[in-house]
């Protein structure tokens, strides 16, 4: 199912560049995983839905829709694709530096529903490199702070992943990244 949904994802994402406000590339890795420690990259693009729900003279809170293709590498290599509404609250700023904070939830589709990597010794226990997270489909939650000066801005972002004990297994993992965007 996955080699016929990837490639006409991949069709839909690429046809949706055109319409997107915002281009992020970003990377970083698992934290608080159980057991695993995989290097995360990811390209987002983002749409505006409402550009301004609300706004005073400091502030302007934004609604925009995130759709975003991931990977994981360690042991085994993670592909995943995820659409999120996002809450963006950006302070007008000075000297046209306009800092931001963004809050995130949707849904995520993994490639596997195991992280894997070499197993690593705790001071307590063995971990045996392995993180089961019960499904291919998750939940993502993420939280972001950034800043926008221009057509550029950065963020640091948390992301986490879990499928809410739908499914026996849900070690969930997070995910802390450094990205770059450029709004058109």
């Amino acid at each position: 199912m996955l080699r016929r949904t990837l490639p006409v994802v991949s069709i839909c994402l690429g046809a949706s560049l055109v319409s997107a406000q915002t281009l992020t590339v970003a990377g970083g890795k698992t934290i608080r995983a159980n057991n695993t420690r995989h290097d995360a990259y990811r390209a987002e693009m983002n749409f505006a839905w409402k550009p301004e729900v609300w706004a005073s003279d400091h502030w302007q809170l934004s609604l925009n829709n995130a759709i975003a293709a991931m990977v994981f590498r360690d042991k085994n290599t993670v592909n995943a694709i995820s659409a999120a509404p996002n809450l963006i609250l950006m302070m007008r700023g000075y000297n046209g530096i306009l800092p931001y904070l963004q809050l995130g939830f949707g849904l995520a589709y993994l490639s596997d529903d195991k992280f894997v990597s070499q197993p690593r010794i705790h001071p307590m226990y063995q971990l045996d490199g392995t993180t089961d997270m019960g499904s291919h489909w998750q939940f993502e939650s993420s939280f972001a702070i950034g800043v926008k000066k221009g057509h550029f801005s950065v963020r640091g972002k948390i992301y986490h992943y879990s499928n809410a004990e739908l499914h026996n297994e849900n070690d969930g993992i997070d995910v802390a990244e450094l990205g770059l965007s450029y709004s058109f």
